[in-house]
Formats: C-alpha cells, structure tokens, sequence
C-alpha cells in the first residue's frame, strides 16, 4: 500500500529529478515494500519505520518543489 502511494508520487516527478534521486527513491521504495509485508501494523517498530520512510519522502518532495520553482523561473 505504502509502496504503491511512493511509486505513484515519484512517477508524476519530472525525469531530472527522478535521475538525480533515483538511488534514495529506491530505498525508500524497499523500505516500504518491506514494511507492506510487516503483518503487525500497531508495533512501535512499525510506527517508527513509517516516519522515517515520510520524513525522507518529504526531503525528496520539497527538492522536487524547489526544481519545479527553478525551473518556472528560467522559462518565464
């Protein structure tokens, strides 16, 4: 579920980004393709693991938004 969300958010990111953060979107795509699999959803480590994986999906979001923001200045 979790890995289905990322790789929906990272296919709509432009492919310059995508190339330069290839190797940090596919941990985080492991990351949680392995928590997918965890069968118990209320453990700390769960809770825990699923932050993490946001916060470094955050990191990733906001350089897409700074690139998108460069990107509109230098064609206008």
């Amino acid at each position: 579920m979790l890995k289905q969300e990322l790789e929906t958010l990272f296919a709509a990111m432009p492919q310059l980004v995508k190339d330069k953060l290839q190797p940090v979107m596919i941990n985080l795509l492991e990351r949680a393709a392995d928590l997918d699999t965890e069968e118990d959803k209320t453990t700390d480590y769960y809770a825990d693991e699923h932050e993490d994986i946001m916060k470094e999906v955050h990191k990733v979001k906001y350089i897409n938004d700074q690139w998108q923001i460069m990107n509109a200045r230098k064609n206008n």
